[in-house]
C-alpha cells in the first residue's frame, strides 16, 4: 500500500472502502501481527517529540490519517490523502464485516466498566461477533504483560486498545509477537463513544470535518492538546518550505 510521508511518518494512502477488505484479506494469509495505527496531529506531534515513539509508528503496518489535520497536512505538502479514515469507524467497520472464523474481538482499556460496555453494545449491534475478552485500562485486570497473557489465550483476531497515545502504540509493539495472526489497533477513546459513556459529534460536525471542534466545545480540558493542531500545521508548512 502506498503511503505519504507526513513530518517523516509514513500514512498510508487510502480510503476506509479500500484498506479494510485489504486488512481482511491479510489477516486471512497473515504470519504476523498487523499493527494500526490511527493518526491524528497530536499523535504526529508527539512522534516529533519522542524517538521511540516515532521509531513505533513507523514500524506498524499502517499508519491512517484518523484526524482531519493530517489530511489538511498532506494536501499542504502537495501529497493529498483521499480522505479521513476515523479510528472509531473502523472499528465498526471490522466487526461488521471480519469474516466468519475470524471474528474474535479482545476489548482493552479505558474506564472500568467502559469496555465491558462498550463489548455489550458491540455485540447487539454485531450479533455475529465473539467477544473473548475485556480488561479495563486502569490496571483492575492486571497490568499491561498479564492483560497480554490473557489476551494470548483467548487467541483473537483483533484486539482493540483504547489507553490513549503513546500508551496504546506501546503496548502493541511490546506484544505483538504473542498474537502473529491478529489486527493490533490502538482506538483513543472509541470505547467512550461505543459504550454511550460519551457521546460521538452530531452528523453535520462529522460531515464538515470539526469533530475535533465538537470534542473542544463538549470537553474544554482537551484545549491544552488541541494547540497541538496548530503546532501541527506550523511544522508541516515549515516542512514544505524544505522540498
Amino acid at each position: 500500500m502506498n503511503t505519504v510521508p507526513i513530518l517523516g511518518i509514513p500514512v498510508a494512502q487510502t480510503t476506509k472502502s479500500e484498506f479494510v477488505p485489504h486488512v481482511l484479506n491479510e489477516l486471512l494469509h497473515t504470519e504476523h501481527a498487523i499493527t494500526i495505527v490511527t493518526a491524528n496531529p497530536e499523535i504526529i506531534m508527539l512522534a516529533k517529540e519522542n524517538h521511540n515513539y516515532e521509531r513505533l509508528l513507523k514500524a506498524s503496518s499502517y499508519v491512517v490519517a484518523d484526524g482531519i489535520g493530517v489530511v489538511i497536512g498532506a494536501k499542504m505538502l502537495g501529497t493529498p490523502i483521499a480522505e479521513r479514515i476515523p479510528g472509531y469507524e473502523l472499528v465498526h467497520e471490522f466487526m461488521n464485516t471480519a469474516a466468519p472464523g475470524h471474528n474474535r474481538f479482545f476489548f482493552y482499556g479505558a474506564k472500568p466498566g467502559v469496555a465491558q460496555e462498550a463489548a455489550t453494545k458491540a455485540k447487539e449491534l454485531y450479533p455475529q461477533i465473539d467477544v473473548v475478552g475485556v480488561c479495563d485500562g486502569y490496571g483492575n485486570d492486571g497490568d499491561g504483560d498479564e492483560v497480554a497473557a490473557k489476551a494470548a489465550v483467548s487467541e483473537p483476531d483483533f484486539i482493540f486498545v483504547a489507553t490513549g497515545a503513546p500508551k496504546q502504540e506501546e503496548w502493541i509493539a511490546l506484544h505483538k509477537k504473542k498474537f502473529p495472526h491478529t489486527v493490533m489497533m490502538g482506538v483513543g477513546g472509541s470505547f467512550d463513544v461505543l459504550s454511550g459513556t460519551v457521546d460521538r459529534a452530531p452528523d453535520i460536525f462529522i460531515k464538515l470535518n470539526l469533530e475535533w471542534f465538537h470534542r473542544l466545545i463538549t470537553q474544554p480540558t482537551r484545549a491544552k492538546r488541541m494547540l497541538k493542531i496548530p503546532q501541527f500545521l506550523l511544522a508541516v508548512n515549515k516542512a514544505k518550505k524544505h522540498l
